[in-house]
């Protein structure tokens, strides 16, 4: 028995909504994770369950205490975490362990890097020396697309507060801040070609 032609045409558009409905699927799938975990000098193939707890340090020193320090620090949040309850959550461990504390400027919103930021700033006193911090936070997400606080904190032991210069050294980092996204397959190879 022969089709008619809107027997063929209904079953054209059956097929081609059923391939357009796959190509979607493909297209909303979660990218795997690279294969490799990155830092400045070396990368490694990290498993999951390992977490990853990096602080990259920054001093004027080579020995003993130096007077003024950028910590980047990055630590795993449960999904679905929003940045003013982990603002808020971070004023209150800091109230909690630091005794004394001045509060210079509050939890104010910002943008870095393109996204939402909180900014503090606030200074006490450690062992009778004062101690002057700004610190910022945001959220992003690691090569496992697991959710990530980024903090960044400016740390100054001079008298007076933090410097002009200091002030200025941790604007410029945070004016020049770029977040690097998961890298893909060829981003991977042109990175690795000799150039």
């Amino acid at each position: 028995m022969r089709r008619n032609i809107y027997d063929r045409l209904s079953e054209r558009r059956i097929r081609e909504q059923e391939q357009a409905r796959v190509e979607q699927e493909i297209a909303d799938a979660v990218p795997p994770p690279p294969e490799r975990f990155h830092t400045n000098e070396l990368s490694f193939v990290r498993p999951p369950t390992l977490k990853d707890k990096t602080f990259h340090v920054f001093t004027l020193t080579d020995i003993g205490p130096s007077p003024f320090s950028l910590v980047v620090g990055r630590s795993q949040v449960e999904s679905g975490s929003d940045l003013e309850t982990m603002a808020q959550q971070l004023l209150g461990e800091l109230k909690k362990s630091l005794s004394h504390v001045e509060w210079i400027e509050p939890v104010t919103p910002v943008k870095v890097a393109g996204v939402d930021a909180r900014r503090v700033e606030f200074r006490w006193r450690q062992q009778g020396q004062p101690v002057h911090q700004l610190q910022l936070i945001f959220l992003h997400q690691d090569e496992h697309q697991q959710p990530l606080l980024m903090q960044i904190t400016g740390t100054s032991n001079n008298p007076k507060g933090m410097t002009l210069e200091e002030r200025q050294t941790f604007d410029s980092l945070i004016d020049s801040l770029e977040l690097r996204h998961a890298p893909d397959a060829d981003t991977d190879t042109q990175e690795q070609a000799p150039a």
